[in-house]
């Protein structure tokens, strides 16, 4: 048997690699993963003003020497299985190369080390001309007359990385500068979360054309009605995979800021879900990974889970990085961070942050549950007020009365409710203390002409809503009737 070398046809391969399926977006934050493997602060994505616009990625990173620059621009310069430090985003060795290649034709890198920048590109025309897996090395010349090279005049180390010649946006768009404008505003979008807790955690700033990336966080963990639950770790390959549920606040609880934070008003019902980072870089969010459907109620339920590199493997980390596949070991496992917080979701969603009942309390409405399961709503008998009023009616009114209360309960709009509550738009009235006041003298006074005792009945109508809830009120008969 004998051994051939069979060497890949160049041009095609790289064409064909160019379509990864990669956005704007993902080939961005690929980049700019290298830059923060490399230790870089600051982190600047420009769009150069020419005739032919180009997009500069720029760090204050580690910077490389001539000779490891060379082989960073190498295909395949490392591999998914080799060991990297704790830090390192990188995966396939593939990711400059392909995120680049994928949105424009010529790739130039120049990083500065130990006080010598060193450049080298890939260029598809000239790989298609000379049929060869070869780079370009450029001479100090060529380096000088590239636009904006004297951003490294500022720094010890770092690297610069220049697309060119955006040959499909240019197919398919009347102004490329316009378009690529366009494609980094949605890309800001897109790196303010992926990349928000390096942002805030790490200290690292993004800049586009020097405005800085203001980050987002779907979890609101500044927000003081954001709920914490306790924290899992799943010990896999002697690894650990830590676990971090969070419950949001109530719709109605949240600014404009908050919702600019976890992606919008119209997002929060989609966003629900795991949030997967790699070394703080996320991954992937917004799924339950079939683990149960999205819904209404559940739109307050976030997981946040933090996986080491080292486990890329059994989670699937596509050449991208933003896609990944819930590993078999630990589904069961997530079953538990799931059920809490997604318990916890709809409780806030139907009680609006009233996360358990008083049993003290006597409520309007009575949840009744059936032995089938169902649940039906009905209107307390009980309360004083209805009592007081039955004791003020003869039978045939008592009647017509029981009859007006089924008849609320039989068209209760329990579906109707259900939409407003899950978006947001049912708003609670809060009746003025003075005027709830009056009102409880009045029924006080009223009780009196039916012989009824005051003070037990004040005490009753302390325990209903909206009374129990009233704090001017349970302050000012803290000590029974007022005379």
């Amino acid at each position: 048997m004998q051994v051939k070398k069979s060497m890949p046809y160049a041009p095609l391969l790289i064409e064909s690699m160019r379509s990864l399926g990669y956005s704007f977006d993902t080939a961005i934050a690929d980049l700019i993963d290298n830059s923060v493997s490399a230790k870089a602060k600051n982190i600047h994505i420009l769009l150069e003003p020419s005739k032919d616009p180009q997009l500069i990625i720029f760090d204050d990173g580690e910077g490389m020497t001539s000779s490891s620059l060379e082989e960073a621009l190498r295909f395949g310069s490392r591999g998914p299985s080799d060991i990297r430090s704790e830090h390192d985003l990188g995966r396939f060795g593939l990711g400059l190369k392909s995120a680049s290649l994928s949105q424009c034709r010529r790739l130039i890198v120049a990083s500065k080390h130990e006080g010598q920048i060193s450049c080298f590109s890939w260029d598809l025309d000239e790989v298609q001309r000379l049929n060869d897996w070869s780079v370009l090395e450029y001479s100090e010349d060529e380096i000088s007359d590239l636009p904006s090279i004297n951003l490294f005049d500022s720094i010890e180390t770092g690297t610069y990385v220049l697309l060119q010649n955006f040959d499909r946006i240019t197919a398919s768009s009347h102004n490329v500068k316009k378009t690529l404008d366009s494609l980094l505003d949605t890309a800001e979008e897109h790196l303010s979360l992926v990349f928000h807790r390096i942002i805030t955690e790490d200290n690292t700033a993004i800049y586009i054309n020097n405005r800085a990336i203001v980050p987002k966080d779907p979890f609101l963990e500044e927000h003081k009605s954001t709920q914490r639950l306790r924290e899992q770790s799943i010990a896999i390959n002697d690894e650990k995979i830590l676990l971090h549920p969070y419950i949001l606040p109530h719709r109605s609880k949240l600014s404009r800021e908050d919702l600019r934070k976890v992606g919008g008003a119209d997002d929060l019902r989609m966003n629900q879900g795991f949030y997967i980072y790699r070394c703080k870089r996320l991954i992937l969010w917004g799924t339950w990974f079939r683990l149960l459907s999205k819904d209404e109620l559940n739109k307050l339920a976030r997981v946040k889970v933090d996986i080491p590199n080292s486990l890329d493997e059994i989670w699937s980390i596509d050449v991208k990085k933003s896609t990944a596949n819930l590993p078999d070991k630990i589904r069961k496992n997530l079953y538990g961070s799931i059920k809490e917080s997604v318990f916890g979701s709809k409780k806030v969603i139907e009680y609006r942050g009233k996360l358990d009942r008083n049993d003290e309390v006597s409520y309007i409405w009575q949840r009744i549950t059936d032995r089938e399961g169902g649940v039906a709503y009905t209107v307390n008998r009980d309360l004083p007020q209805i009592q007081l009023l039955l004791n003020s009616l003869d039978h045939t009114g008592q009647l017509v009365l029981e009859t007006l209360l089924q008849s609320i309960e039989q068209n209760f709009p329990a579906s109707r409710i259900y939409l407003d509550v899950a978006d947001g738009e049912l708003t609670s009235t809060t009746e003025d203390s003075q005027k709830l006041i009056e009102d409880l003298e009045f029924q006080l006074s009223y009780s009196t002409k039916l012989g009824l005792n005051r003070e037990d009945l004040l005490n009753m109508l302390l325990k209903t809503e909206p009374y129990s809830n009233n704090t001017d009120i349970q302050k000012k008969y803290s000590n029974g009737v007022n005379d």
